[in-house]
């Protein structure tokens, strides 16, 4: 596992022991962030929030390409070890914040994020209420961008204030690109 593009573009990261964390592979890391790149929004000076982090890989991406601060939520203790160990390898702690969060159980957002990468456990059928509780807690900027990923077979229903711009399904995983409506 290795970061893909920008500043830190080929910069090993430290892959999981745990076998129920799965991280997102590199390629489709590449194909998420191409995607995002060609949406006409761009990462550079963004406020992100990666939530169900595993190995921080996404929000670690987002750093390298020019990302001003991401935070990394998980309620593991492992994956939360994980993940500050992939940010020092890269030496981004001045950018980074690490939180223990069980989801959908936000704190109150201390100011709001321009994009949210939500990745919660395939047997969960979480995403709505967690968009619902992140919405509810301040975490959606205005035109914020989320990619939402699961399992293909779950059924997902979107709150109305985001509008889903395009979907994607990559071998056992799909994705959702989601912009909030203001």
């Amino acid at each position: 596992m290795r970061i893909i593009g920008g500043a830190y573009r080929g910069r090993k990261l430290i892959s999981p022991a745990n076998k129920g964390i799965r991280p997102t592979s590199d390629r489709m890391r590449e194909t998420i962030f191409n995607i995002l790149s060609h949406s006409g929004t761009g990462l550079e000076g963004a406020r992100v929030l990666d939530v169900f982090a595993g190995s921080g890989a996404m929000g670690l991406e987002a750093l390298s390409r020019g990302a001003a601060h991401v935070t990394f939520f998980d309620k593991d203790r492992s994956s939360l070890q994980l993940v500050k160990k992939n940010i020092a390898l890269i030496g981004a702690g001045d950018k980074s914040k690490v939180k223990p969060v069980t989801a959908p159980t936000f704190p109150r957002a201390q100011a709001p994020y321009d994009f949210i990468f939500l990745d919660p456990p395939f047997d969960l059928n979480i995403i709505g209420d967690c968009l619902d509780r992140l919405y509810d807690n301040g975490y959606l900027a205005d035109d914020c961008m989320i990619v939402a990923e699961y399992a293909p077979a779950t059924l997902v229903t979107f709150p109305d204030y985001v509008e889903v711009i395009k979907e994607k399904t990559y071998g056992d995983a799909r994705f959702s690109f989601l912009k909030r409506i203001s």
